[in-house]
């Protein structure tokens, strides 16, 4: 049961929930960062690096449940 794939499935969509909500975390540090009258650069930088992988596992998560073809499988486009 355990490796069955309606549980990798699942815990695909956990992990791409999660996800998304980390992204759009890191977007409003990044935002209010640059709100302040004088930004570090160096923790902008850092943010955005972050951002940009949590993009990237983001991309891989939708690739692997697109591979998985079960049905039931909505198909959600934005990062």
């Amino acid at each position: 049961m355990k490796n069955s794939p309606r549980v990798k499935v699942f815990s695909l969509q956990v992990r791409l929930a999660k996800l998304r909500l980390k992204h759009q975390s890191l977007k409003a540090k990044i935002a209010k960062e640059l709100k302040r009258p004088s930004p570090c650069s160096m923790m902008l930088q850092g943010l955005k690096r972050q951002r940009l992988r949590t993009k990237d596992e983001i991309m891989r998560c939708l690739s692997q449940l697109r591979r998985t073809g079960l049905p039931g499988f909505t198909h959600q486009q934005s990062a």
